[in-house]
């Protein structure tokens, strides 16, 4: 295997107890392929800490997590109107849609509202909610959802709601929100009332600690290189002497792969043209380590290997293993590797031999 994500499973376990043990409010989420390290081993964990409710995003990974966990399972995306589910009693069904909701109502499957964010996804507006205080006193609604940006006056915006919602005599029994901080849950919950104030969280519950998850790519091939050669797709010639090596991890990977930004300031904006002025010229920060070090660019990412220059020709070998620093989310591994006591399901085969940090 070529590109590994090797999880510190002793170290990873003890992340994920203390984050629900300081934040019990966290309503575990399992996305995709959970954030990289695979649905089936993080809803393994929510089985684990016997998580009393599990989120997911879409319809489609609801029957994975019912058959996974014992909680109940919200999903996350909102019911269409006539789309047919899994009539499961653990199911909760975010309903995003005055149709939706007449349509819900009734058959006994249970639910929460959505309303309408800052995010501007979707959701009911707050125009529409005296209409909707019957649904919301229904026995079947489990609360209101929203979605909350990653900055901002969240707090205000919460407590409005929960202002208004009061103002129609409504009391839900929860409020599934998004991007909240401890300081923040402890302010709503003081004025929420009998309203438990729960947050959907999945970026720093399992990758909350980045050094029980570490990517590596195999080193394939190591040579030298000339003054003067042409290398690689971009023929690229080369400016001095040197060593390369060709290192497993490409763009089929995510190597290379330009991710979004909530927010393009001046200065992440200067930084990212320096790095396209260096990847032309040669010299471009590679996400590979050697030592500690970051490997620069031998040439542009190729679809499943990179090639980055070393130091010499004995750094490292056929075979060794460069730590790669990449954003697990948007990453796709050949091989996931758990280590440590009782593996559990997809562990992995082989082993990554010489590990270069």
């Amino acid at each position: 295997m070529t590109f590994t994500l090797v999880i510190d499973r002793p170290r990873w376990e003890t992340h994920v107890d203390t984050y629900l043990a300081e934040h019990p409010w966290v309503v575990p989420v399992v996305k995709g392929d959970g954030y990289g390290i695979g649905a089936e081993r993080v809803l393994a964990q929510c089985r684990r800490v016997q998580a009393p409710v599990v989120a997911v995003g879409t319809p489609a990974e609801a029957q994975q997590a019912l058959d996974a966990t014992d909680g109940d399972v919200l999903v996350l995306f909102p019911t269409l109107p006539g789309e047919a589910l899994p009539d499961d009693p653990r199911l909760v069904h975010t309903v995003a849609s005055e149709t939706t909701l007449r349509e819900i109502l009734g058959t006994g499957r249970r639910f929460v509202v959505e309303v309408d964010s800052p995010m501007g996804r979707h959701g009911i507006e707050w125009p529409r909610l005296p209409s909707l205080v019957d649904a919301l006193r229904d026995e079947r609604c489990e609360g209101v959802a929203l979605h909350n940006p990653p900055f901002g006056d969240r707090v205000e915006f919460v407590s409005s709601l929960l202002d208004r919602l009061g103002e129609l005599g409504v009391a839900v029994p929860r409020l599934y929100a998004s991007h909240l901080t401890a300081d923040e849950v402890g302010r709503l919950s003081g004025t929420a009332g009998d309203t438990v104030v729960l947050v959907r969280t999945g970026t720093d519950l399992w990758l909350g600690d980045p050094a029980a998850l570490t990517a590596y790519g195999q080193v394939i091939d190591v040579h030298p290189v000339a003054k003067g050669r042409s290398i690689g797709y971009s023929q690229r010639t080369a400016r001095k002497d040197g060593w390369l090596a060709v290192v497993g991890g490409g763009t089929a990977h995510g190597v290379g792969i330009e991710t979004a930004r909530p927010r393009m300031t001046p200065r992440l904006a200067a930084r990212k043209a320096a790095r396209v002025v260096a990847t032309q010229l040669g010299g471009a920060p590679s996400p590979f380590r050697l030592d500690g070090r970051r490997l620069t660019y031998a040439d542009v990412p190729h679809m499943q290997v990179s090639m980055v220059s070393v130091p010499s020709g004995d750094a490292v070998r056929p075979g060794d293993w460069l730590a790669c620093d990449m954003r697990i989310t948007v990453t796709r591994f050949d091989e996931v590797e758990v280590r440590g006591a009782e593996s559990g399901p997809g562990s992995g085969s082989g082993s990554p031999g010489d590990l270069r940090r």
